[in-house]
């Protein structure tokens, strides 16, 4: 549940959507606009059974999965789950599936800047596919993006730190930050950014995941590029935030999304 922000007055956990620690972090889509009928129709919110609220973003991936961050989901029972799809509005959910089975990538590292944060959820009645409800296209195990190609995240976090929470789904373009780049920013605040995390941000404007974005797509040409996993703060123009590579887990997914 949230990407961990790096608010840093001492390290927080995030949940949601990437700061630096994902299970304190309900961050959510800043600066971004209502998403479409049918325009992301992979993205799935990710909530608690009993109160309907909602911890994170997701992916159908496809019949019986979706792919999420494995720190939104570390430490909560399958059972406590439930998976909203086929919706842009949560006050008008279309389809609700159960989660019957987690699966977390077995190195999944918290303390060591979330790497290898994945995660599928098997769900218990098959995804059917319409023109509201896609499986996200994965890219090859071989794909490369660059800096600057421009990417598109989404989800329902909020809409800038510490501000308002929304029930429309949020989309917004950003593109790949430079991995050096990246990398040193985070270094110098003693974390890491491993070859399995990509990175992306919008180095003019603020605008990006936020809390309870956390697990949800960051797609470049139409393919799962990217998990939100963490970053420093919300939408910063000058930290980018990480997501975990997804072309470097193609035959973890394939290992581990068998029925």
């Amino acid at each position: 549940m949230a990407l961990t922000i790096l608010c840093f007055l001492g390290l927080l956990a995030f949940s949601q959507a990437g700061l630096l620690n994902p299970l304190n972090f309900d961050p959510r889509i800043v600066n971004g606009e209502d998403a479409r009928v049918g325009e992301i129709p992979y993205q799935v919110s990710l909530q608690q059974k009993y109160d309907s609220f909602h911890f994170c973003g997701g992916s159908v991936l496809s019949t019986y999965y979706v792919i999420t961050a494995a720190h939104c989901v570390q430490g909560k029972t399958a059972t406590s789950i439930k998976v909203v799809a086929a919706s842009i509005n949560l006050k008008q959910p279309q389809l609700t599936n159960d989660v019957t089975q987690i699966r977390i990538h077995e190195k999944y590292n918290p303390n060591d800047s979330w790497l290898n944060d994945i995660a599928l959820l098997q769900v218990r009645n098959p995804f059917i596919k319409s023109a509201t409800l896609q499986f996200v296209p994965l890219p090859p195990s071989n794909h490369v993006v660059n800096p600057n190609d421009v990417a598109v995240v989404s989800g329902w976090g909020r809409l800038w730190q510490g501000g308002p929470t929304t029930e429309k789904l949020q989309r917004v373009n950003i593109v790949i930050a430079d991995q050096t780049y990246c990398r040193n920013k985070y270094t110098s605040m003693g974390y890491n950014v491993h070859p399995t995390q990509v990175c992306a941000y919008d180095p003019r404007v603020e605008k990006g995941s936020c809390h309870g974005d956390s697990g949800g797509p960051l797609t470049v040409g139409g393919k799962l590029t990217g998990l939100v996993s963490w970053a420093n703060g919300c939408a910063s123009t000058s930290y980018p935030t990480v997501y975990t590579r997804v072309a470097s887990y193609i035959d973890w997914i394939e290992a581990n999304s068998y029925v």
